[in-house]
């Protein structure tokens, strides 16, 4: 069976293909009657419109690419999946590109590299500042950057110090010796965003405010590996003195620490109380105090602005910051 073209709908609808896509496209330049009717009769013949051949005409791939340090992690499949959902609005995809390694940053140096080859770009938790030499790379490119404020790029962030500092406030609330487990961040490599230096800083700035003193041999670092966060809550649990309370900058971290504190025959929330961030799914199954994210929104509101700024490159550079909330649960 032939493909129905464009032509096949124009003369079954009696008009020329040129009014056929005006019709498509939403034209406002078209009588409603002749719409409707050209429209039913994509529906009768069972028309599809060749999009590559539009993308030729209008200069769009209808895709952006999405720059990531790694994939797997809960936080950016639900960041993922929430992009997609605003892009689906307006017939877009995206392509995802996990950097993963420095063998990796040095292709996408390349301007002719695939991600570059898109209508638009998403840095989550990268710092395109950091990634290029004189962006060269992503030159003319309508861009958003996640988790790190700039004043180059329209920017989505959470407020990471005052996530640490709520922390810091609420594990106050009973007194008893203090510790944090956090990343090991490299904070001179391009894949640094930051985020767990900010929330870090948010907690002294509480135990500062209450006259509390944050030793170095307070803080423990942890790779982004189960096996690792096993480790360093083992170490910390045997070197602690009586009860003690846990900030980890990462609800990954703490599901580790609450495996080790169940094998050493601790209770949660009594002798071991822990705050965490993030507030994934499964921080509510285990009664999680964390800081939550709204990882949702926040995609939903960068993809907005990427396809905004597409249709509108001239945009001033906006900011968009959301403040992170507090839920209470039994780990505390």
């Amino acid at each position: 069976m032939a493909k129905i073209t464009i032509k096949d709908v124009a003369r079954h609808a009696g008009v020329q293909p040129s009014t056929v896509s005006r019709a498509i496209n939403n034209h406002p330049n078209i009588l409603p009657e002749t719409k409707a009717r050209i429209l039913n009769t994509i529906q009768e013949l069972g028309y599809v419109p060749d999009r590559a051949a539009k993308n030729f005409r209008t200069g769009k791939t209808r895709s952006i690419s999405v720059i990531l340090p790694i994939t797997g992690s809960d936080f950016y499949n639900r960041l993922l999946n929430s992009i997609d959902e605003t892009l689906e609005e307006y017939e877009y995809d995206a392509g995802v590109y996990p950097l993963l390694s420095e063998r990796r940053l040095s292709r996408y140096q390349d301007p002719s590299a695939l991600p570059y080859h898109t209508d638009g770009l998403v840095f989550a938790s990268l710092n395109p500042n950091h990634l290029y030499e004189n962006l060269f790379s992503i030159q003319g490119l309508p861009a958003v950057v996640l988790d790190i404020s700039t004043p180059n790029f329209d920017n989505v962030t959470i407020n990471n110090e005052l996530g640490g500092y709520l922390a810091g406030m609420h594990l106050q609330e009973r007194p008893a010796e203090t510790f944090v487990i956090n990343v090991e961040e490299l904070f001179d490599t391009p894949f640094t965003s930051g985020v767990f230096a900010q929330r870090v800083k948010g907690f002294q700035k509480a135990q500062q405010e209450a006259g509390l003193r944050f030793e170095e041999d307070q803080l423990y670092t942890s790779a982004f590996t189960m096996r690792s966060v096993r480790e360093t809550a083992r170490l910390l649990l045997q070197e602690r003195k009586g009860k003690i309370n846990v900030f980890t900058t990462c609800d990954f971290f703490a599901y580790g620490l609450i495996e080790e504190v169940r094998l050493a025959g601790l209770t949660l929330g009594d002798d071991v109380r822990i705050v965490g961030f993030d507030d994934e799914p499964q921080a509510q199954d285990l009664g999680l105090t964390t800081l939550h994210q709204p990882v949702e929104e926040m995609g939903h509101t960068l993809a907005q602005m990427l396809m905004e700024r597409i249709e509108n490159p001239d945009l001033p550079v906006r900011s968009v910051q959301f403040e992170p909330i507090l839920k209470v649960r039994s780990t505390t």
